[in-house]
């Protein structure tokens, strides 16, 4: 367990808080609190400042630093506030990495969810998680198929599909049935109006070298992401059914 897990910890309980109740008066689900001592989750920044509102402490406080900055009580310099805050997320999203890199496995779904609502749907802080997707173009409704724009290497693309590049993706969906890039093209759509879209789903595709079509079943997750130019994509996790 980080010094950092430990000394929140030590701050909730110190406060009268329980995780969900601090999760809650943070704006969060109730189990927000309990996902980021697990190591399941890294806090945004804003959150960072949420919490050392609501603990009364100061974000050098959380870090375990002496040096003080007040969060209530008077004129606050936000780029202050800011570069401490950043800190201490640089801190707790390493951790977060190293415990994923340690388990091994790809992330649960609840480890994407949680990324996205934190980032509001901004591609950033998800170095470790990136290897797991796909991205693609926001959907156009009139193009007869989705436009990847990049795979990751682990993705289940990647591993199932023998995908390498975006250009290798679409030229393999430009090869499945007519009906399944359609379903696939309106999933997209859908998702690119602002929530997520969860489904379990079944596809036979014929690959290249092969001459007959093997079945997929996998848990897929679309979410619609933009990066720090506006520009929008829509991401695609997929993991196989056990």
């Amino acid at each position: 367990m980080s010094e950092f897990h430990d000394r929140l910890r030590s701050h909730i309980h110190e406060a009268g808080y329980d995780y969900r109740s601090l999760s809650l008066a943070i704006g969060q689900g109730e189990r927000y609190i309990s996902n980021l001592l697990a190591g399941k989750s890294d806090p945004g920044y804003s959150t960072v400042v949420k919490i050392c509102s609501a603990l009364g402490l100061t974000p050098n406080q959380l870090a375990g630093l002496d040096d003080q900055i007040a969060l209530a009580g008077g004129p606050i310099d936000d780029r202050v506030i800011s570069a401490h805050a950043e800190r201490i997320l640089s801190s707790v999203t390493h951790e977060a990495h190293r415990k994923l890199a340690r388990r091994g496995t790809r992330p649960l779904l609840d480890d994407v969810l949680t990324w996205w609502h934190q980032q509001d749907g901004l591609l950033s802080n998800f170095d470790r998680l990136s290897e797991h997707v796909d991205l693609y173009h926001a959907p156009d409704p009139e193009a007869a198929l989705p436009e990847p724009y990049r795979v990751g290497p682990q993705s289940l693309a990647c591993v199932s599909l023998g995908v390498e590049t975006a250009d290798h993706l679409r030229y393999l969906l430009s090869t499945f049935d007519e009906k399944l890039c359609e379903n696939v093209k309106l999933a997209h759509v859908e998702t690119r109006r602002g929530d997520p879209k969860l489904s379990i789903e079944k596809i036979d595709v014929t690959l290249p070298g092969h001459s007959f079509p093997l079945r997929f079943e996998y848990k897929r997750l679309l979410l619609p992401v933009h990066d720090q130019d506006g520009n929008e994509y829509v991401l695609n996790y997929s993991q196989a059914l056990e």
